[in-house]
């Protein structure tokens, strides 16, 4: 997940660790630091794998290395941008990181990911649904804690509204995608 981003940095232009460590940084909900012990192993994997390079020449003006993407690279983010996402702990994250890479692939491709996500999401929507109607009907039964359950239900709320909010921009994403190649 993190090489398809580091990547797709790089694929718009060459940088040092130091800035494709922030760019992670940035890119992860929440916020989140990322160590050295994370990223430069990293790196090194993409670099064995001939996906990125380092030339002594392109250093900045402190001596850092700039990493670069190799044909090797491009051809491998590609492939990380058709392969679908395992849904698992970070597969939103995996989501919001092809998106960055959005503008280096077709249309068709772009929708194909967006309509995934949204599809996720729309999954994910319903069974929020489902628990919140369970814990209203839990908090208007009489002898419960009605205090616990409304903020139970508070909660749920918050989810949804989130996950609505999600499933209504990708599809505003889509269709501008998809009125943009009628004009084309």
């Amino acid at each position: 997940m993190y090489e398809l981003l580091m990547l797709s940095a790089l694929m718009s232009r060459n940088m040092s660790g130091y800035k494709l460590r922030i760019i992670l940084e940035n890119a992860m909900l929440p916020r989140r630091k990322i160590s050295n012990g994370v990223l430069y192993p990293l790196l090194d994997k993409l670099e064995n794998k001939g996906c990125i390079g380092f030339d002594e020449a392109d250093q900045d003006s402190r001596g850092t290395k700039i990493a670069h993407i190799t044909e090797e690279g491009r051809r491998y983010f590609a492939e990380l941008m058709t392969k679908p996402v395992a849904h698992d702990a970070k597969w939103d994250d995996a989501y919001r990181f092809k998106m960055r890479g959005m503008h280096y692939i077709d249309s068709e491709e772009q929708i194909s990911i967006l309509q995934d996500y949204r599809n996720e999401l729309a999954e994910d929507l319903h069974v929020y649904l489902g628990i919140k109607n369970h814990l209203t009907d839990l908090r208007d039964e009489e002898g419960t804690n009605t205090n616990y359950y409304q903020w139970q239900v508070r909660s749920m709320d918050f989810v949804i509204t989130t996950l609505k909010a999600k499933v209504d921009w990708l599809e505003a994403q889509i269709k501008e995608i998809e009125k943009m190649e009628i004009v084309k």
